[in-house]
C-alpha cells in the first residue's frame, strides 16, 4: 500500500463537503422534473421528505462503516473488507465508468451551459467548456487537500446563504396561488408518479456519503465523520424542503411541471425578477461547488484505493510527493469524464447514474448486516436502531431502483441493458486482471 495520507480535514470543512456536494444544481434544474409525475403538491413534498429520510438513513449507516474503516476508498473499501475483491472491483469499475464520472459529466455540462449564457461570445461549445471545467478543478485538487477544502467551504457557505435569501423572497409573497392541482399531467397511479419523482430527487440528494471517501484524510474520524455525514445530510434535507415549499407557494405545482427554470419563474411571481442575475450566479456557484467536491472526493479516491489494493493499475495509487494528493487518479478520472461529456445524453445520464449509484450504495450498506455491531474497533461509531436503519435503507433502495427500471422497460429504453453491459464488461476485465496478476506472482 502507498504511504498514508495526512489527516488534515477538520469538522467544519468535512461537513461543508457533505452539504456542498449534495446542494448542487439539481435543486434548481430538476425541481420541475420531480414535479411532473406527482398527483399534487403534498405528494411532491412527501417525495422530497422520503428522499431526505433515505439520505439520512444512508448517512447514519456510512458513519459507522467509515469509522470502522477510516481509510481512503469509501464504499470500495467496505466491500473489499467484508465481501472480498470481486464486489469491490465491480463497485470501483462502475464508479469509474458510470456513476461518479457520470455525475461529474452532468455537473460540468450544466456549468458549461451557464458559462455559455454568461459569455455568449466565447468561441467554445458547451462540451468544450464542460471539459475545461473538469480539467480546471482536477488541477485544483492536485494541490494540497487543505487548499481544496477551504475553497469548498467558501462555496458552500455562499450558496447556503443564497438559498436562504431565495427562500425568504419566495415566502414574502402574501398573495395566494390558485390551487390548480389537477392530475391531468399524471399517468398511472399516484404511487407510480411518486416512484418516478424519486429519480431526480435521489440524484439531488446524492453526496451524503462523500466524507467517507476521504476518511483517511479526516482529523479525528470517530467524532468528525458522524457529525459531518449526518449533519450535512440533515442541513441539506431541511433546505430542500423549505425551497420546494417556497416554489409551491409562489407558482403552484401545475406551473412547476417539467419546467427547467422553476426558480426564475418563482422569483418573477413574487415580483423579484430583478434578482434573476443573482439567481443565475447562485445556480452556477452551486454547480461548480458540487463539481469541485465530486472531483475531489469520491471517484478519484476509489481509483486510488483500487490501485492501492492491487486491483487496478498501480500508478493510480501514487500520491504527489509535495501536495500529498492522488494526482494520477485525478487525471484518469478527468480523462474519462471528458469522454462522457462528448458522448452521452444528460437526461439518460441522470437516470442511469442514479440507479447504479443507489444499487451499489445498498450493497455497501449491506456490509453492516454481515459484520454486525458486536465486533469491530472501539473507535467505531455505532448506528442507532441497528439493524433497522440499514434494512430500511436497503428496502427503499430496492423499491426506487425497481420503479426506475420498470419505467424504462415500459418505455422501451436501452438504459437497463446498458447498465448490465457495463457490469458484464467489468466482470470480464476483473477475471482477466486476476489471472494476469496471479501469473505475474507465480
Amino acid at each position: 500500500m502507498s504511504n498514508s495520507p495526512k489527516r488534515v480535514v477538520r469538522t467544519f470543512d468535512a461537513t461543508n463537503m457533505v452539504a456542498g456536494n449534495m446542494i448542487g444544481s439539481a435543486i434548481f434544474l430538476l425541481s420541475g422534473y420531480a414535479a411532473a409525475p406527482v398527483l399534487d403538491g403534498a405528494w411532491l413534498i412527501m417525495a422530497w421528505i422520503v428522499g431526505g429520510i433515505m439520505a439520512t438513513l444512508g448517512a447514519l449507516a456510512i458513519a459507522e462503516l467509515s469509522t470502522e474503516f477510516p481509510d481512503i476508498g469509501g464504499d470500495f473499501l467496505y466491500l473489499k473488507k467484508v465481501y472480498g475483491t470481486y464486489p469491490a472491483f465491480l463497485y470501483g469499475w462502475m464508479s469509474l465508468m458510470v456513476f461518479e464520472t457520470g455525475s461529474i459529466a452532468i455537473l460540468s455540462i450544466f456549468g458549461g451551459k451557464y458559462l455559455k449564457e454568461f459569455f455568449p461570445g466565447v468561441p467554445l461549445s458547451v462540451p468544450a467548456l464542460a471539459s475545461v471545467l473538469v480539467i480546471l478543478f482536477s488541477g485544483l485538487h492536485c494541490l494540497r487537500i487543505t487548499i481544496g477544502s477551504r475553497f469548498q467551504s467558501i462555496l458552500t457557505v455562499a450558496k447556503i446563504g443564497g438559498l436562504g435569501l431565495l427562500s425568504v423572497m419566495l415566502f414574502s409573497n402574501t398573495s395566494s396561488v390558485p390551487a390548480v392541482e389537477s392530475a391531468t399531467a399524471v399517468e398511472g397511479s399516484p404511487l407510480i408518479g411518486f416512484s418516478r419523482a424519486l429519480i431526480p430527487i435521489f440524484f439531488a440528494y446524492t453526496g451524503w456519503n462523500v466524507a467517507g471517501y476521504i476518511a483517511g484524510e479526516i482529523h479525528n474520524p470517530r467524532k468528525t465523520l458522524p457529525f459531518a455525514l449526518i449533519g450535512g445530510t440533515v442541513i441539506t434535507t431541511v433546505i430542500y424542503i423549505i425551497v420546494q415549499l417556497g416554489f409551491l407557494k409562489a407558482i403552484g405545482l401545475e406551473a412547476m411541471r417539467n419546467e427547467e427554470m422553476v426558480p426564475l419563474m418563482a422569483l418573477k411571481a413574487v415580483g423579484a425578477e430583478g434578482w434573476s442575475t443573482f439567481l443565475s450566479i447562485l445556480i452556477f456557484v452551486s454547480i461548480i461547488s458540487s463539481l469541485s467536491i465530486t472531483i475531489q472526493t469520491a471517484g478519484a479516491r476509489v481509483i486510488q484505493a483500487m490501485g492501492d489494493h492491487d486491483v487496478f493499475f498501480r500508478f493510480t495509487a501514487k500520491r504527489h510527493p509535495k501536495f500529498d494528493t492522488p494526482v494520477n487518479a485525478l487525471m484518469v478520472q478527468a480523462a474519462w469524464c471528458v469522454v462522457m461529456v462528448y458522448s452521452l445524453n444528460i437526461n439518460d445520464l441522470v437516470d442511469s447514474t442514479s440507479v447504479v449509484m443507489i444499487l451499489f450504495s445498498a450493497l455497501s450498506i449491506s456490509t453492516m448486516l454481515k459484520i454486525g455491531q458486536g465486533e469491530g474497533s472501539e473507535e467505531r461509531y455505532r448506528t442507532p436502531l441497528f439493524p433497522l436503519v440499514p434494512v430500511a435503507y436497503i428496502g427503499c433502495a430496492m423499491l426506487v431502483s425497481w420503479g426506475v427500471i420498470q419505467f424504462h422497460l415500459s418505455q422501451g429504453s436501452i438504459l437497463p441493458a446498458w447498465g448490465v453491459g457495463f457490469l458484464a464488461g467489468g466482470t470480464i476485465i476483473y477475471f482477466i486482471w486476476d489471472r494476469l496478476r496471479d501469473s505475474s506472482v507465480t
